[in-house]
């Protein structure tokens, strides 16, 4: 008696993206590719993991750590997306992928990629993969530095790229408008806080006494933060700072309250004001869990200096360890990993494959240059042949071999380019020390 075939489990992950070149990747076109392959492989599709967060502003992915935990609980055969990039855009991401192919026997098919991923996982593919990751985050990360500099540029013109303050709004023409009782009740907390008797707690009920409402609180009342970050900012004063730009910046809008009322609140702000604040970039938080307990560890800036990380035991027991000792204890760890441990010729095979189409390419352009000589000495042959004398025919006829290969020798030129580049990028990856890149990041991270 024949034995049926059990037809293969298939999970579908789709991610948008914001980059505008990508617009054609919409989550119909990304599913109905994914399901016509599924159709044709006889796979049958149980979930569709729909994410929209692009990886260009967001760090987390709640549906892609959702469906990776689903797969330990009750994992499917397949997971299938349009391309590598949906799924991960660095390295460490790709992670629990990793995971799920070497621990419970799955498969990653990537389409677009033309990328199966299956047991065993072989160290080519996944260098491979890694590469194409690492790709990936460049490329996210440079897009990312043009959005900053985009915005950088529209700073300088004197329109913040960024949400307004209270007491403005934007008009349809892009010109920004004082919103006249909102910008009233702005200036009346300057005016009152500046004389150093109210403090942020008490200020809210006397604004609200004295009839002056916040709109955007349902009770009317304004709240301690809220206040606090009205009275610091300078964009009431017609000129505002902007991240990466040098100076102050004179805004295309009408100031609400004049330059003397605001540093007369400066005063009283600092006045009351009794710790200095440190600013610190927590490098590991959430990252590492403390000795013997399975709790991540956040940051914490003890007497307004000295960084820890801290968590709570399962018995509640606060728990803390110096930053400089994670410090010193990770590069001593990192010191014996080093990513040039990876062998030469694995490095050199994987190039070679990168390399592979554009060399392709490059040969036929060149053998493009013997075709133009070829085509330029048979209509010498057919001219001498004929015993043609029509000067501007002839003419005309060089032309159109001119036009036909004009791009020839700066189409050359860009791949030879290309080629060289990826080639130094490769052999820069695989050659660069772990340790050394975190080394820089502690060193940056101390001078700052």
């Amino acid at each position: 008696m024949r034995r049926l075939k059990m037809s293969k489990i298939a999970d579908v992950y789709i991610r948008l993206s914001s980059k505008p070149q990508e617009k054609g990747l919409s989550k119909e076109t990304q599913e109905e590719k994914c399901r016509k392959y599924c159709e044709k492989q006889g796979y049958i599709v149980r979930n569709i993991y729909y994410e929209n967060k692009s990886a260009m502003t967001a760090h987390k992915r709640p549906v892609f750590e959702q469906m990776i935990a689903e797969q330990h609980k009750n994992k499917a055969d397949v997971i299938i997306s349009f391309c590598l990039n949906r799924l991960t855009r660095n390295p460490y991401d790709f992670e629990p992928l990793e995971i799920l192919v070497d621990k419970y026997n799955m498969t990653i098919i990537c389409l677009q990629d033309n990328l199966v991923i299956t047991k065993p996982f072989k160290a080519h593919e996944k260098f491979l993969v890694r590469i194409l990751t690492a790709n990936a985050e460049f490329e996210v990360n440079h897009m990312n530095e043009i959005r900053k500099y985009g915005l950088i540029k529209r700073a300088q013109t004197g329109i913040r790229p960024s949400k307004l303050n209270y007491g403005y709004t934007k008009l349809k023409s892009g010109n920004v408008a004082i919103v006249p009782k909102q910008a009233e009740f702005v200036k009346r907390a300057y005016e009152l806080y500046s004389t150093g008797k109210y403090s942020l707690s008490t200020l809210p009920d006397i604004l609200f006494e004295e009839g002056l409402v916040y709109k955007l609180q349902k009770n009317g009342k304004i709240p301690k933060a809220s206040l606090s970050s009205m009275l610091r900012s300078k964009f009431y004063t017609g000129k505002y700072d902007y991240p990466d730009c040098e100076g102050e910046i004179k805004g295309k809008y009408k100031a609400i309250i004049s330059d003397e009322l605001f540093n007369k609140v400066q005063l009283v702000l600092k006045g009351a004001t009794s710790e200095k604040v440190v600013k610190h970039e927590f490098l590991y938080s959430n990252l590492l869990t403390f000795k013997g307990t399975s709790k991540l560890m956040t940051g914490d800036i003890k007497k307004g200096k000295y960084i820890y990380y801290t968590c709570k035991d399962d018995e509640g027991k606060y728990l803390c360890v110096n930053e400089e000792i994670i410090n010193k204890e990770l590069l001593s760890y990192l010191k014996e990993i080093r990513l040039s441990l990876i062998p030469k010729e694995l490095v050199k095979e994987v190039l070679k494959e990168m390399l592979k189409p554009l060399k392709q390419e490059l040969a036929t352009l060149r053998g493009n240059i013997s075709r133009k000589y070829h085509k330029e000495l048979e209509l010498h042959n057919t001219i001498d042949e004929n015993e043609i004398n029509d000067v501007e025919l002839i003419e005309i006829e060089k032309a159109l071999i001119d036009k036909t290969y004009s791009d020839l020798p700066l189409k050359i030129e860009n791949l030879e380019k290309e080629i060289a580049e990826k080639t130094s990028l490769c052999e820069g990856v695989m050659t660069k020390r772990l340790v050394d890149v975190l080394s820089l990041l502690i060193l940056k991270q101390k001078e700052r």
